[in-house]
């Protein structure tokens, strides 16, 4: 998302922002955010949305390390949200995004694979820069062990509302319980445990700009039958009782 005329204001999770004209700010899919006007200000944003199922030609890589590292990419809140003028990155982001709006308003004959090519020059650098805070935590020779665990996540990913218990999960792998959670601890940065939470937390995130679906019923939907303990994860996780995230993010009228 770029600024094109600001400031305005830009919360994303529990981060909030002034953002200026020209900076250019990426959201990432497991992150919520709302932009607001300054007082007297007509503020005007550029943005590009895409679905990370247009990133699969990375997530195939042959390249194990790659594929690791944009696995946990698309799922990080903590990825770099602000690039300003003095990022060594603005100019090149700032480049494709505007290439890509180009071709999509005249539209000529291939454009979307123009598009997609723009994303790919955006994303490439800012994987990049990731994996600079990446390479010592967790360490890189892990990513060999990355697609041993991706039946795992697999797995959670198409349970969120169920009961998981590990010991099916370590099933899809075919490891012992002790084994798989120390493996995938030194792998993704988390127990399984708190991974499988996060992935909850993130989908209650969207479920609640649902205004139609009541709190309980996102909790269920979510894997949490105790209404008190989804209360508390949600918190814990995102600085927010899910009540106020609502009241946050959901535009009243």
């Amino acid at each position: 998302m770029k600024i094109v005329h600001g400031p305005v204001q830009i919360q994303i999770d529990q981060h909030n922002f002034t953002a200026e004209t020209g900076e250019i700010y990426f959201i990432n899919s497991c992150q919520i955010h709302s932009v607001t006007c300054a007082p007297g200000v007509n503020g005007i944003i550029q943005g590009m949305v895409f679905d990370k199922a247009l990133l699969n030609f990375l997530e195939n890589s042959e390249n194990l390390e790659t594929r690791h590292l944009l696995s946990l990419f698309l799922r990080s809140n903590t990825v770099a949200n602000r690039y300003a003028h003095t990022h060594p990155l603005w100019a090149e982001l700032n480049t494709e995004m505007e290439n890509a709006y180009q071709e999509f308003t005249t539209a000529q004959v291939g454009h979307e694979y123009t598009i997609l090519s723009c994303l790919f020059r955006i994303i490439v650098p800012m994987l990049r820069l990731y994996q600079q805070d990446f390479n010592s935590n967790p360490p890189r020779q892990y990513a060999n062990q990355y697609m041993r665990l991706k039946p795992a996540i697999d797995y959670m990913e198409e349970h969120l509302a169920d009961k998981v218990y590990m010991e099916s999960v370590c099933q899809k792998v075919n490891m012992s319980l002790y084994y798989f959670s120390s493996l995938f601890k030194k792998v993704f940065g988390l127990p399984p445990v708190q991974y499988l939470i996060q992935l909850r937390i993130d989908r209650a995130k969207r479920l609640l700009l649902d205004e139609e679906r009541s709190i309980s019923e996102i909790a269920e939907l979510c894997g949490f039958c105790n209404i008190n303990y989804f209360d508390k994860m949600f918190k814990e996780k995102s600085g927010f009782t899910p009540r106020d995230f609502r009241k946050r993010y959901v535009r009243q009228e």
